[in-house]
């Protein structure tokens, strides 16, 4: 059954489609991941730069149930952004940000929660008056959360190791070489305790250990999400941690 539906969406990826025409992944609020296509895209008219990544709109959409594509009718920005497109840090923050929910999110595999979430994470990294230093890990573990393999917060002194495998703090370094060390377990533990990452008091930590700890993460989700085999853009994550 056809229907004309209204939605939110932030743009994950776009193609072009023909000569005037593009295909569009977006996220929405309401219906998950949706492939859209639309007609009359062209570098020559405004709709052309709507459909970049990471831009979040308001959408008019014929929708069918049945269909792996629908069409869109009409669209318009629901944020215009400040700094986010413009700064080269700002930017690949927000492309690794969606390049994780674009490996991790299958179909429909989403609710309004985790939405609005994203929409906060995005929001935050277009504010020129807030830094992005912690937003990569702050996202990666808050996006765990979400899909339901979170770790366990049961750090302390006598559990200063973080097994990625288990997914807890452990006494020891275990046998295998899948665990992060006591400077990055500890910064772990920090990171859990702290939600709010507008609000995030200063932490002495290197930039060796944000890597360590970023990449570590990286690891814990391709042992807890099957589908999940890491990111395609390596030389992302080298600029977000040079923040």
């Amino acid at each position: 059954m056809s229907s004309i539906i209204q939605t939110e969406g932030i743009v994950i990826k776009t193609i072009k489609y023909g000569e005037t025409s593009i295909i569009t992944h977006v996220l929405t609020r309401e219906h998950g991941l949706q492939t859209l296509i639309m007609g009359g895209v062209n570098s020559g008219n405004s709709k052309s730069g709507m459909f970049q990544i990471m831009n979040q709109l308001d959408l008019v959409i014929y929708y069918s149930d049945h269909r792996p594509m629908h069409r869109i009718k009409e669209v318009r920005y629901s944020k215009i952004y400040q700094t986010l497109p413009f700064e080269m840090q700002r930017t690949a923050v927000g492309v690794f940000m969606l390049e994780l929910l674009r490996k991790c999110i299958q179909g429909n595999d989403i609710d309004s929660r985790l939405y609005d979430w994203i929409k906060v994470c995005l929001d935050h990294s277009d504010d020129a008056t807030l830094h992005v230093t912690w937003m990569p890990l702050h996202f990666i573990l808050g996006f765990s959360k979400h899909l339901g393999f979170h770790p366990l917060d049961n750090y302390s002194e006598q559990h200063p190791f973080f097994d990625l495998r288990e997914g807890r703090f452990i006494e020891d370094a275990p046998y295998h070489r899948d665990y992060l060390d006591k400077d990055s377990a500890a910064l772990l533990h920090y990171l859990i305790c702290r939600s709010d990452i507008s609000n995030m008091p200063a932490y002495t930590s290197s930039r060796q250990t944000r890597k360590e700890l970023l990449y570590g993460l990286l690891d814990y989700y391709r042992f807890h999400l099957d589908h999940f085999n890491g990111l395609d853009s390596p030389l992302i994550l080298e600029e977000i941690l040079t923040t």
